[in-house]
């Protein structure tokens, strides 16, 4: 306490005084004193301390007042203080702060007591003052432990140099990085919520375009494959040629007949001659019969010869062309098969644009409605189409151009097909070919609709602009 407070409690009578304060100054001490022994000694002389604390001590048998001792006086001291088992002794200087003549005393304080002094003497008045039982031992080795000094001095910073307004750069940086984070989620919760209750998403689906079956139309064999499977040719091409054998014989019976009759006709032209030359008369009834006769023949000849052209017109329709521009998809058999009026021979797929059939659930299928607004999303070129519902059908027949079409693993449970139309230019068309999986996104809410409709829009938007820039420019008329 700064004010050191005596309440003295006197009786007092009904009606006097009750209390009376006296109020004394604190002490000004700033260490405690201690009379324990402690042994000086100067210039090989020994003393003894009265008292004596961490700022300075009290000298009572001083033998040597001639020296004019004075007040302010440097003197060189050594300390030895008996403590648990140890003698602590080291030098110290003091200077002579008070003189007292008549009881042969003066006092000395501190001028330099370093650290280490410090705090083992600060220990032994805690042992004697606070009753502290730790052991000098443990001082000492604490004392000795290696401390990295800190500067004590303020070192303040010049008003001059500090600016007039700082920019809270770390905190501007941290709000950022929230925004960011915050924004992130937001957008993250935006798409879960929107893929999983505001929108159907299904993945087995895949694209599909017309595919056409190549059937035998007589028994044969193949005697050349004039295209290869995957490549792109235009309608007419020919795809495979096929040789009939009853074909080759009738037009082998043909030529032979044609030679018969070409025989037969030159024949009868000798005997008409013959006849001519007997008679002398081109009118008689012989040369007028042979006349007849070789008409007759050269008729026959020419409908022969007809039949011929017939046969090798209809040798050229047996060549498998193809009935559209697209490509051959797969082919069963190869040069040198036999094959049998109509045997399929291979799959030609078009180059039309390309459909997405979608195989759903019963109850998905209850959120799906003709004309219904889709976004198709091709994983193999990460692109996005937009398309409508175009049919709805129960997957129950099969037929033969769908055995390579694309067809789930549960179709048991996904028996129900969704065709969608695709929104497409053609440069897009040509890249996509039968198989490519795709998935579908159906709107099956308002805000979805709205967000599908929206890009559609804006995709209409485009196409427009686009076919106004590739429009050529036309003269400006000049004054």
């Amino acid at each position: 306490m700064d004010i050191a407070i005596a309440i003295e409690i006197r009786k007092a009578t009904r009606g006097s005084q009750g209390l009376e304060i006296t109020r004394e100054k604190a002490c000004q001490r700033l260490h405690h004193r201690v009379a324990t022994p402690l042994n000086l000694y100067n210039d090989g002389r020994g003393y003894t301390a009265v008292d004596w604390s961490l700022g300075g001590f009290r000298v009572s048998n001083w033998d040597r007042w001639n020296n004019e001792l004075k007040a302010g006086d440097p003197l060189s001291w050594k300390f030895e203080l008996p403590f648990q088992g140890f003698m602590i002794a080291f030098d110290v200087v003091a200077r002579v702060v008070r003189i007292d003549s008549e009881k042969g005393q003066f006092a000395c304080q501190f001028i330099d007591l370093d650290e280490r002094q410090a705090e083992l003497m600060k220990h032994f008045i805690e042992q004697l003052i606070r009753g502290a039982m730790t052991p000098l031992k443990d001082t000492i080795l604490r004392i000795d432990s290696p401390v990295t000094p800190v500067s004590t001095e303020p070192n303040p910073s010049p008003l001059e140099q500090l600016p007039v307004s700082r920019i809270p750069t770390r905190m501007v940086l941290m709000s950022v990085v929230y925004i960011t984070l915050g924004f992130g989620l937001l957008s993250l919760l935006m798409v879960t919520v929107y893929d999983n209750f505001l929108s159907l998403k299904v993945n087995t689906a895949a694209t599909s375009t017309p595919v056409e079956s190549i059937v035998s139309m007589v028994d044969g064999r193949i005697t050349r494959v004039a295209s290869i499977v995957d490549q792109q040719i235009v309608e007419g091409t020919t795809l495979l040629t096929i040789e009939s054998p009853q074909l080759i014989k009738q037009i082998a019976d043909s030529k032979s007949n044609i030679e018969q009759k070409k025989l037969e006709l030159e024949a009868q032209r000798k005997r008409y001659t013959l006849a001519i030359e007997t008679s002398g008369s081109v009118t008689s009834k012989e040369s007028r019969l042979l006349e007849i006769d070789i008409d007759l023949i050269e008729q026959e000849v020419r409908l022969a010869m007809q039949d011929l052209l017939a046969f090798y017109a209809y040798q050229e329709d047996l060549s498998v062309l193809a009935p559209g521009d697209g490509r051959l998809v797969h082919l069963l058999h190869e040069r040198g098969a036999v094959i049998k009026r109509g045997e399929t021979l291979g799959f030609f797929e078009r180059n039309e644009t390309p459909v997405v059939d979608v195989f759903v659930t019963d109850q998905e299928a209850r959120l799906i409605h003709l004309d219904q607004i889709t976004q198709v999303h091709l994983l193999s070129l990460d692109q996005h189409w937009l398309g409508y519902v175009s049919d709805i059908m129960k997957d129950t027949l099969l037929a033969p151009s769908q055995e390579y079409a694309y067809r789930p693993d549960n179709v048991s449970q996904r028996s129900i097909k969704v065709r969608i139309k695709l929104k497409m230019g053609d440069t897009d068309r040509v890249k996509l070919r039968s198989g490519l999986p795709v998935e579908v996104r159906f709107a099956t809410s308002q805000i979805s609709q709205a967000v599908l409709n929206y890009l559609s829009n804006k995709e209409l938007s485009n196409k427009e602009h686009s076919q106004i820039d590739a429009q050529p420019m036309s003269p400006q008329p000049t004054l």
